[in-house]
């Protein structure tokens, strides 16, 4: 059976994305939020009771995930495809982000660009703490940020930033570092689970690079997570990102796989 998921289904959900915690940390931290079944659509496919496969849609990041047994996989994209959520990205650990893109790519749905990246995690034991002047951000650092995200995404639009923009960036959790007045780098701890963080959003300026201010937010980042509990932090690099790969190493971090970020029109 293959039905649309709610509220009721939470904890199924979670039952099923736990068992394997690292890979799902996006379905799982978006799944605790207080607004996952307003914001978010689920699609689960059962065996007589028990769940098998879920797919789940954030309306906030327009982002598009699946987690489940393999075989079971494509019959919650279908599903999904057909409540037609409009899907901006699919950002997956692999082998299981291939079996999305690909179905999609069945179903005449291309993405404009893959991103294939290393999944790497850094474990509190081997966390080597680097100097750093980084502080939490604030509301007044909102659009700041979404100006970096742009860079990030080589937009060097000067149109104005929207409200979509502003509401995509996660103040909570994120770390800046100010350089001669101006936001110059910055990290962010995003989704939780019982044991890991995922970092997301660690961008520099252009005009600050090469000065370890990037690997100062990330391990004012890291101090923090592991003084809440975590036991380790992730993130995910392009593989042919040598720069940041070196970054990461010089913290601690290791390569435990392989992710891929497919985007589509938005």
């Amino acid at each position: 059976m293959i039905r649309e998921l709610h509220e009721t289904d939470r904890q199924a959900i979670l039952d099923l994305a736990y068992q394997r915690e690292r890979e799902n940390l996006f379905l799982i931290g978006n799944l605790e939020s207080s607004a996952a079944f307003s914001e978010n659509r689920f699609f689960g496919a059962f065996r007589r009771d028990d769940l098998q496969a879920v797919s789940a849609w954030f309306g906030r990041f327009g982002s598009f995930v699946a987690a489940g047994e393999e075989a079971a996989i494509p019959s919650v994209v279908d599903a999904a495809f057909a409540a037609k959520v409009h899907i901006e990205s699919v950002p997956m650990v692999q082998p299981r982000a291939s079996i999305v893109v690909q179905h999609l790519r069945h179903r005449g749905f291309i993405p404009r660009v893959e991103h294939s990246s290393l999944f790497l995690e850094l474990k509190r034991q081997a966390f080597r703490p680097q100097e750093s002047a980084a502080r939490p951000a604030c509301e007044a650092d909102r659009d700041a940020l979404v100006l970096l995200q742009r860079e990030l995404h080589d937009q060097t639009s000067t149109a104005p930033i929207t409200e979509r923009e502003r509401g995509k960036i996660m103040l909570e959790g994120a770390f800046v570092v100010e350089e001669d007045g101006h936001i110059a780098a910055t990290a962010t701890a995003g989704v939780h689970s019982r044991h890991f963080v995922q970092a997301v959003g660690v961008i520099t300026d252009v005009r600050f690079r090469r000065r370890g201010l990037a690997a100062g937010c990330m391990s004012a980042l890291c101090q923090r997570c592991f003084a809440e509990g975590k036991e380790a932090v992730l993130l995910f690099t392009e593989a042919n990102n040598l720069a940041a790969q070196a970054l990461y190493a010089k913290l601690g971090f290791t390569v435990i796989g392989k992710f891929l970020l497919a985007e589509y029109q938005s």
